[in-house]
Order: C-alpha cells, then sequence, then structure tokens
C-alpha cells in the first residue's frame, strides 16, 4: 500500500469526527462499528393507548370523588352496615348481629345524618362478612373504610393477575378499564363485597383449571358464604365442566361453614335471620322486575328465570370443552336469572369477559362486547334497561358462540407487548 493510501485510511476517523462535530451530530455514530441499525421502539395500537388513557383518567376522576366520600360522610356507605352488625356481634353477642334495633342503637354514634335502619338496608348478608369485618372494628369506621377499600382493589389485581387475558400492555389497559367501570366504581363507593366475592370465584377458577379441585370447592365456598347472589350457578358449571369433586367438595365446605355459622349465632340469631330477610325482601325494589309480564309479576319472573336456567345450563354443556367460556357462561346466567341484584353485581360481567377474551373471539364478539361496555355505565345515570338486554344477548352468543368463529378465523386482540 502507497504512503498516500496509509496515511488517509489513518485520517478517515478524525476527519469523520470532525464532520459529526461541525453538524452537531454525535460522534460516536462516527466511529461506531458497522452491523444492523436499531429498530424504533414500537408503541401499542391506537385503540389501546386510548383505551388505557380513558381508564386512567376515570380512575383519577374517582380518586378525587372517592376522598370526597371519606372526608364527609363515611356513614353513608353499605360497609356502615357491616361494621355496625359486627360491633353488634362483639358487644351483644353473635346471635343479635341481625338484630334491627341493636344495629340502629350503635347507628346513633354517627350522627343524625346516619340514615336508619330499613327493610332496603339492613344487614342481611351470610354471618362470614360481619366475621371478616370484625377486626376492622377496633379502628374508627373511617380508617376501617378505607383499609376495607384497599383490601377489595387488592383482590381485584389479585384476580386480574390469575384471569386477565392478553399479554403485557393490553393486560394493563385491562386493569385500568375494569377498575375504571360503573360498576367496580360503585361498589368501592358503597363498601360492597363484590370484588373480594369475584377473586374467591377466580381462585376457584384458577385452581379447578390446575385439576387442585379441593382448593376450589373451598374457595367457591367462601365466595357463597359472602355473596351467594353472585356465584349460585357457579356448583353447576363445576359438575357439568368436569370438575365433580370440586362440586362435591362445595357442598361439604358450605355444610360446614352454614353448621359453624349455626352454632355461632344459635336458634335466635337464625330466627332473627330468617326474619330479616322476608322484612328486607317486603321493601320494594328487592326484587327484580321482569321487563314483560304475560303472567303477571311473579309467575314471569319465575318463567323467565327458568328460561334462562335452561340456556345457561344448555351452554355449559356445549361448551362444556371450554373452561373459560363455560365459567363466563356460569357468572353470566347468574347475573341474568338473579332476583335481587345492584349495579355493582354487574362486576361479574367484566369478570366473565376476561375470560371469554382469553379464547379467541370473532369480530362480532369484540363488537358486542364493546357495546357491552357502553351498557354498563348506563346504571350510572339511571338507565339499566341497556344493560338488562345486552346481557341475555350475549348470553345466547356464548351458547352459540362456535357459529361465530366458525371457519378457523382464530384473532388474539390482545396480545400486544412492548418489544
Amino acid at each position: 500500500m502507497s504512503l498516500a493510501k496509509r496515511v488517509a485510511a489513518q485520517t478517515r476517523p478524525a476527519i469523520n469526527v470532525l464532520r459529526a462535530i461541525g453538524s452537531f451530530g454525535p460522534a460516536y455514530r462516527a466511529t461506531a462499528p458497522s452491523g444492523p441499525v436499531p429498530q424504533p421502539q414500537r408503541l401499542p395500537p391506537l385503540w389501546l393507548a386510548i383505551a388505557t388513557l380513558i381508564g386512567a383518567w376515570c380512575l383519577t376522576f374517582e380518586l378525587i370523588r372517592f376522598v370526597g366520600l371519606v372526608r364527609s360522610d363515611p356513614a353513608a356507605t353499605d360497609f356502615r352496615l357491616f361494621y355496625l352488625a359486627a360491633q353488634v356481634g362483639e358487644k351483644w353477642g353473635w346471635s343479635h348481629m341481625y338484630d334491627p334495633d341493636k344495629l340502629q342503637a350503635l347507628s346513633l354514634a354517627f350522627g343524625p345524618a346516619a340514615g336508619p335502619i330499613v327493610p332496603s338496608y339492613t344487614y342481611d348478608n351470610p354471618p362470614l362478612l360481619a366475621f371478616f369485618i370484625a377486626p376492622l372494628t377496633t379502628m374508627p369506621l373511617t380508617a376501617a373504610f378505607v383499609l376495607w377499600t384497599v383490601i377489595n382493589i387488592a383482590a381485584s389485581v389479585a384476580a386480574w393477575w390469575l384471569a386477565s387475558p392478553g399479554i403485557g400492555f393490553a393486560r394493563v389497559t385491562i386493569l385500568l378499564c375494569t377498575l375504571a367501570l360503573w360498576p367496580t366504581v360503585f361498589s368501592l363507593e358503597r363498601g360492597q363485597p363484590v370484588l373480594v366475592t369475584y377473586a374467591l370465584a377466580i381462585g376457584c377458577w384458577w385452581m379447578a383449571a390446575r385439576h387442585r379441585e379441593v382448593e376450589a370447592g373451598v374457595l367457591l365456598a367462601l365466595a357463597t358464604a359472602i355473596k351467594p347472589q353472585d356465584v349460585a350457578l357457579l356448583p353447576v358449571v363445576l359438575l357439568l365442566g368436569g370438575f365433580p369433586r370440586a362440586a362435591a367438595y362445595w357442598l361439604a365446605a358450605t355444610a360446614v361453614l352454614a353448621a359453624l355459622f349455626a352454632v355461632v349465632i344459635g336458634a335466635t340469631g337464625i330466627g332473627t335471620y330468617l326474619a330479616v330477610l322476608e322484612w328486607a325482601a317486603s321493601g320494594p325494589g328487592f326484587t327484580a322486575t321482569p321487563l314483560i309480564e304475560p303472567f303477571g309479576p311473579q309467575a314471569s319472573l319465575l318463567v323467565g328465570e327458568g328460561i334462562v336456567l335452561l340456556a345457561a345450563i344448555v351452554g355449559i354443556w356445549r361448551q362444556r370443552r371450554s373452561w373459560n367460556v363455560i365459567f363466563a357462561i356460569g357468572l353470566l346466567a347468574t347475573l341474568v336469572c338473579s332476583i335481587h341484584i345492584h349495579e355493582y353485581d354487574y362486576v361479574g360481567v367484566a369478570i366473565a369477559a376476561w375470560l371469554v377474551l382469553r379464547e379467541p373471539v370473532s369480530l362480532a364478539e369484540k363488537a358486542w362486547l364493546a357495546v357491552g361496555v357502553l351498557c354498563a355505565q348506563g346504571p350510572a345515570i339511571s338507565i339499566r334497561i341497556p344493560i338488562v338486554l345486552w346481557q341475555p344477548i350475549w348470553l345466547v352468543m356464548l351458547t352459540f358462540r362456535d357459529v361465530f368463529t366458525a371457519g378457523g378465523h382464530k384473532p388474539s386482540p390482545l396480545t400486544w407487548r412492548h418489544r
């Protein structure tokens, strides 16, 4: 090699550095070794980013609203009833935990603004909930309510961790949007144990899928002992879904809990409990009202529930090869045929959607789920008809979902991962 070529080769890096400096570019690029150019990090799909932003914004608004609720009047919640029932049990004995007079006597400590004990506002849950709340009565109502809210959110996050569809950023979106839905928000504002109940139900689903049927049955029994109206059909799902031992353990654990409750509250407590249930049922709005009444209110309600129950059994049997789908059918059908349901119970619809989205879903199913998100917000402005009509249609779609996913179309809608 000639002297001129050797000098040019040795001075080329320095010339590149000077050029970089002169152009305000990073000098290391001029001398960096050749190789593949690193690709820019991918952003999530626009629709996913928008959903996440909306969920985060709604949660921020709800946090401000919740802080205002706690500061103004934490006694104006359903949690006060659970707190009072636990206090009555600790003060006068658990046999008196359902006594409306004793609940009212302790309620006076929260001032005249606290709502009176009436048929629509009295403690009528099974005893287990008051037992759970009892340790929280060592602190003031406000602190106990905040801690109970944290427990419910933690239960929801645990359920999300086990059952949420998708991967990566999509799972975060699912969590934010679920917490931002009105049924979830309302359950937290009222201090209801809905999120704990569904977390136990998801624990049952998770354990059964791994053939740990003892744990599955026990977890479902605990959920039943807190809010039985939210999980009433899940034992049928266990039985028809190929987990008869789990169903048997649920029955045994439920019987044990019932016997324990009977021993703790005694004959007096049982009698008061049954009387309170009858008293609560006499209140307006306790029993669901059918949209159409061809046989009269009561008969039409029973006929409608029978039809829904039959449809659910058919759906569970037709989809029995998909554990996710039949568990979702059980959750959904329980809500559809329940005679006593509140806005916060619709959290079960979101949990059912999680499980369905773990499976391949068609465009029609995704579109109907998107409509369901809007319908679930309706009760926030006292519009319940859309969600009431939406649920049975989705039940039919789940029952015959093989028609919607025919032709081998198996999209995976929630698989975005940050790379």
